[in-house]
């Protein structure tokens, strides 16, 4: 045998180049702009680096003249442009990688080479352009802060790990593929409720929303006519489900309507299911289930909306306290546990979550039976659940002990305190936990003292 030396040392360099431009007239009106030339090893050959501009105003509308309002402290519009680079790839995703081998000639074993990936000299930067409008608000004497901020993303040129036909040799080939847009708001609101000596209430609140649509993919188009009229469509990625003018997040599957009930057997036995069997769509009525034909577009697997609530107090001069509500809304998870993928005979022997069964007794309309059969669904089937949740995330309460007190035992400063962090989850999943979905998550409670001394 012959010595085998192997390392996993990498090497990567990269160097930047900055200039930026700051302007301000009467501090009202503001400008800036930017511009940054950045290299990375890990790119190929012919594109290494990339440049990214990037500028920006804003408008003191507050400081004007005309506005002369009491109730209004602060009132701020910006808009921006800019793009940034993305460089999250292997430090040696754009070249050639070999790997050694055995091999025998007829007299002996001989080590040899062979490329295990395939080099891509125009391998480049992944780069996001982005448009930005704000507007930032102060009221009655900054009482009530509000600020605002819509966001139009374009990434082109994503990072992506392209398949290929096996007859390459290859699994696939890292490279610069598709356009992904996204569109977004995010809001906050702050108010001073209450604020005297003895009491104090404050509440803050952040709204945020996203869409992303998926505009170009790999590039490859099939004509299709509908209607007497020809078209080009871009070809979808079934393998990872991703399809051009959908989201991202898109689910793609069997639309399950309900539960196969008893008196539904012969309709039940076209698609070579029983009563008990998921009942879904059958979108060409041809008594099969079909991927490509059957299977639809139902919701998404990211959060539509998020939301998150937070009210501090200060009472009786030295207790404060806080807490933090947040949801997220409008997304869906795949609910593995209902497909009873393990089988009726070692039920009673496994760790599973504790959902409901339909028996002929118990005819339920959204769970299967216990040894249902999944095998009639072509490319497979998911069963979803809303994720939608409202959490109590925080509550803490502290004391600060008067100075009065401390001064006796020589301590500057005391605080007794005490918090839970995931009290409780207002949610219709049926598994653990929505956000976690297959793990509970801990519920911490912790009490504690601060002093100095």
């Amino acid at each position: 045998t012959r010595p085998a030396v192997s390392s996993t040392d990498t090497r990567i360099t990269g160097n930047a180049a900055m200039g930026r431009i700051n302007y301000s007239l009467m501090d009202r009106y503001l400008v800036t702009a930017s511009i940054r030339r950045d290299g990375y090893s890990a790119f190929g050959n012919n594109q290494p680096y990339g440049y990214f501009p990037a500028a920006a105003v804003a408008w003191k509308i507050s400081e004007e003249k005309f506005i002369n309002l009491d109730f209004i402290n602060q009132m701020k519009l910006r808009l921006s442009w800019g793009v940034n680079g993305n460089r999250d790839i292997g430090a040696y995703s754009a070249i050639a990688q070999l790997a050694s081998t055995l091999y025998y000639d007829g007299a002996n074993t001989q080590v040899g080479v062979y490329n295990t990936t395939l080099a891509n000299n125009n391998l480049a930067w992944e780069k996001t352009r982005s448009l930005n409008f704000g507007i930032d608000l102060g009221l009655l004497q900054n009482r009530l802060e509000v600020s605002a901020e819509v966001y139009d993303m374009t990434t082109t040129d994503l990072l992506m790990n392209r398949l290929l036909p096996e007859i390459t040799g290859f699994k696939n080939i890292t490279s610069n593929l598709g356009q992904l847009g996204n569109k977004g708001l995010e809001f906050s609101i702050s108010t001073m409720n209450v604020e005297n000596s003895n009491w104090s209430w404050n509440t803050s609140l952040v709204y945020s929303m996203n869409r992303n649509k998926i505009k170009k993919l790999f590039g490859d188009y099939k004509e299709v006519t509908e209607n007497g009229k020809t078209t080009r469509q871009e070809l979808p990625d079934y393998s990872n489900e991703w399809f051009p003018g959908q989201a991202l997040d898109r689910i793609w599957n069997y639309d399950v309507t309900g539960i196969w009930q008893a008196h539904e057997k012969d309709a039940a036995g076209v698609y070579r299911l029983q009563p008990g069997d998921f009942k879904a769509t059958d979108v060409d009525n041809n008594g099969k289930y079909e991927a490509l034909i059957d299977k639809q577009f139902l919701g998404y697997l990211q959060p539509r909306h998020r939301l998150g609530l937070r009210n501090d107090f200060k009472f009786l001069k030295n207790f404060t306290a806080s807490v933090f509500l947040r949801g997220e809304f409008g997304h869906e998870g795949a609910f593995a546990d209902a497909l009873r993928a393990g089988g009726s005979d070692t039920y009673d022997r496994r760790n599973t979550v504790d959902i409901p069964y339909w028996t002929p007794e118990n005819p339920i309309n959204d769970f299967a039976r216990l040894n249902t059969n999944t095998n009639v669904f072509g490319g497979g089937i998911k069963f979803y659940k809303p994720r939608s949740f409202v959490r109590v995330q925080d509550i803490s309460i502290s004391y600060q002990i008067p100075s009065d007190y401390l001064e006796r035992i020589k301590v500057s400063q005391a605080r007794i305190y005490a918090s839970v962090r995931n009290l409780y989850s207002f949610n219709k999943w049926p598994g653990w936990d929505p956000e976690s979905m297959t793990m509970p998550m801990p519920r911490n409670f912790t009490l504690g003292v601060n002093f100095t001394l």
